[in-house]
């Protein structure tokens, strides 16, 4: 595997992860918001919320426990957790019980899922994935206090903090935005670019928003680069959600987001199984809101093609951190969609449990 965490033999792993343990703890629990950031009340506990529905989860669970993306990033797993069971994968603390268990109930059925999506569907896939951003986005800025606080160890610690508390002002404003569109009804807000339904379970669930960088042919979508506070990034949401028997492939915008026009012709004249082989590497270079069954969980940890995307940023390997090895990148070649296993094809379908 190509590790992205080399740890000595001469560490303590459990000292490690019980002082990386402490330090997230920490974190979230200072990041715990007052109030529930859909009805506005104040509240002092918060529903243990899943980014992926657990509906979804089932169906590649085995023996009840998934992988995460950590096992396709490298990371050690005697410091960094790579599985769990379902209750305890993909969750976030951010809105309160009642919403969690009314708001999002189009989208969280088997059988809703299963037919072409609603407006309000697709804006409460929206909801959820940038409720998910904001905890993560709040976490980290807690993170990077307690770090700086504790060790001094960051020399751009203002400017990190100023991008992330931006990005979290951006996140907000993209949950009110598709909320009000779920709560008015609104009509012809999205443009899909994919829904397929597979008549097999794909070994992957996954939901997240991505800001694109380039489109298939290398068009510019979003320039990341780009921290102007006026400048606001455009997102493709993106969802994979097996079901029972069935997949459901689902690809959508905004259409106020323009710059993924060209993406959506693209992908309107390549052939399914193409189609099929871009979605799939996407999860993987843009997104870490995935869970993998284990019955892959052998070429996770064998193919490193797919392990060097999981940790590309930007291009760039081992997660963006400079080395030796890889100073800035040079001589790295990105890894495309033809080099990784469709996990979306037939071939890796896997049967879900009874």
């Amino acid at each position: 595997m190509v590790k992205i965490m080399n740890v000595s033999k001469e560490t303590d792993k459990l000292e490690v992860r019980k002082r990386i343990n402490k330090l997230i703890s920490s974190a979230r629990k200072n990041a715990k918001p007052k109030v529930c950031e859909l009805c506005g009340k104040e509240k002092t506990s918060f529903c243990n919320s899943h980014s992926v529905p657990q509906m979804s989860l089932r169906p590649i669970a085995d023996n009840g426990v998934v992988l995460h993306a950590s096992a396709a990033l490298g990371f050690d797993k005697d410091i960094i957790n790579i599985e769990n069971g379902i209750k305890k994968s993909g969750t976030f603390r951010y809105i309160c019980n009642d919403c969690d268990g009314s708001f999002f109930q189009d989208y969280e059925n088997p059988s809703n899922i299963l037919k072409v999506p609603t407006d309000k569907m697709l804006g409460e896939i929206a909801v959820k994935n940038f409720l998910l951003q904001m905890s993560k986005r709040s976490d980290e800025i807690e993170l990077w206090n307690i770090i700086q606080q504790d060790m001094n160890a960051f020399e751009n610690f203002d400017d990190g903090i100023n991008i992330k508390e931006m990005d979290f002002s951006e996140f907000r404003s993209e949950v009110k935005f598709h909320k009000n569109i779920v709560d008015n009804k609104e009509v012809g807000c999205y443009q899909i670019l994919v829904w397929k339904v597979l008549p097999y379970v794909v070994p992957i669930a996954m939901q997240s928003a991505i800001a694109v960088d380039k489109d298939m042919e290398g068009n510019e979508i979003n320039n990341i680069y780009n921290m102007d506070a006026n400048v606001r990034m455009q997102y493709l949401h993106l969802a994979i959600l097996p079901v029972e028997e069935s997949s459901v492939i689902i690809a959508f915008y905004h259409k106020r987001d323009r710059l993924y026009r060209k993406l959506r012709h693209q992908i309107n004249s390549i052939s399914e199984n193409e189609m099929l082989k871009y979605i799939n590497y996407l999860v993987f270079k843009y997104t870490e809101n995935y869970y993998i069954s284990k019955k892959i969980e052998n070429e996770i940890n064998t193919n490193e093609n797919l392990q060097k995307l999981a940790q590309e940023i930007d291009d760039k390997p081992n997660l963006g951190m400079l080395g030796v090895n890889n100073l800035w990148g040079i001589d790295y070649k990105p890894v495309n969609k033809n080099e990784i296993p469709n996990f979306l094809s037939p071939e890796w379908s896997v049967l879900a449990e009874t």
